[in-house]
């Protein structure tokens, strides 16, 4: 992993990811921000006591021992490792607050570690104004992504009974080691499953790459600029369904693909595209079994606010992600005859039938966006 920080803290991490990652429902393109829900979830952790918290930590750390200050110690440890690293090269930022209504007062012990590992700050807002508090919460979240994430929050997630909103936004942008040629970019089909095909804008360079040959599917990582931080590409083998290789995505599968990275001639061909995505987090984390904190009979957040007030649950958990692929790099806050002729020596890795890609700090394995390509026809 890295100094300081215990291998299995770390893997904790990635197995929260690949695992939330396997449980979302998937049907067409999608990506999700592991590393953004991580410090959102966290975050909530310092609030929330007895089975709530436990169940929070299961799922991050995997029952793990480590004490909520290792916790949070090594998370941002962690992140201000992969930030600081990011480098000149790629633009990566991570940013936390929380907003309460302002009835309420906030336990100065939860002030303290939000400010002290998240760098969060809290914002009391008037709840019973939900445009204009709606309307202040996104403003903050698309000056932390750079513009790319905009209306987050919508006036309707609030009430008067809403206690607050714990946000966290990541914003990733990064320039391959070896930037394809724009003028290399073609028109070609794309292969959706039942013989149905779409045009993309399929990129294309040749270039020597670390890749893995899985037994049905291919693997390879294009590095950004840095050095840091690269894209790993899954291409399932012909007639392999993109969902068998999905349901395997763990911990182990991606250790397996990275320690049998070689590097070998290929010429590559990518599609550019662009997702957008959205989640309730209520439908997805309490198949991680994380529940409690959904329920308002069950939930327990004692540690949160001063105020003696019985049944504070979460309701509304939103994620959305912006992720870019093009000749230049990503940005994320996501049976046709070719006229070319490929020299010899090089093989091909051509990205035409749906195939799953994540993005990685390479020394920790951390996982910063996990998505697939499948677009939808018509």
């Amino acid at each position: 992993m890295m100094a300081g920080i215990p291998v299995n803290y770390g893997h904790g991490l990635i197995e929260f990811s690949t695992s939330l990652y396997r449980e979302l429902d998937k049907t067409e393109s999608v990506c999700i921000s592991p590393y953004s829900i991580t410090a959102a979830f966290l975050l909530l952790m310092v609030g929330a006591r007895g089975r709530s918290q436990q169940q929070i930590s299961a799922a991050l750390f995997k029952n793990n021992i480590f004490s909520e200050e290792e916790k949070l110690k090594y998370y941002k440890t962690l992140n201000s490792y992969i930030i600081q690293k990011a480098g000149v090269n790629v633009s990566l930022a991570s940013a936390n607050r929380l907003f309460v209504n302002d009835r309420f007062t906030v336990l100065q012990n939860v002030r303290k570690k939000a400010k002290q590992y998240f760098g969060a700050d809290i914002s009391l807002k008037d709840f019973t104004r939900p445009k204009a508090s709606a309307f202040v919460m996104n403003r903050w979240v698309s000056k932390q992504t750079n513009g790319k994430i905009k209306n987050l929050i919508t006036d309707d997630m609030i009430d008067d009974a809403t206690v607050m909103f714990i946000i966290n936004a990541v914003y990733f942008k990064a320039t391959w080691e070896r930037q394809f040629s724009p003028k290399l970019t073609s028109k070609q089909n794309f292969l959706l499953p039942n013989n149905k095909t779409i045009e993309v804008d399929m990129m294309n360079v040749r270039l020597m790459v670390s890749f893995h040959k899985g037994f049905d599917f291919t693997a390879i990582a294009l590095p950004f600029k840095g050095g840091n931080f690269d894209m790993v590409f899954i291409l399932p083998d012909k007639e392999v369904e993109l969902k068998h290789i999905e349901s395997r995505i763990s911990l182990k599968f991606l250790s397996d693909i990275s320690s049998g990275f070689n590097k070998k001639q290929f010429d590559i061909f990518i599609p550019k595209f662009k997702l957008e995505s959205d989640f309730d987090l209520t439908e997805e984390l309490p198949k991680l079994a994380v529940t409690d904190i959904f329920k308002a009979g069950e939930a327990n957040f004692t540690n949160l606010i001063v105020e003696k007030t019985p049944n504070l649950y979460v309701k509304i958990a939103v994620h959305k992600v912006v992720f870019n692929v093009n000749e230049a790099g990503v940005e994320g806050a996501a049976a046709t005859a070719f006229g070319i002729s490929f020299r010899s020596g090089a093989r091909l890795f051509l990205a035409n039938r749906p195939f799953l890609f994540y993005v990685r700090d390479i020394k920790s394995g951390l996982i910063l966006f996990i998505g697939r390509f499948y677009p939808k026809v018509g």
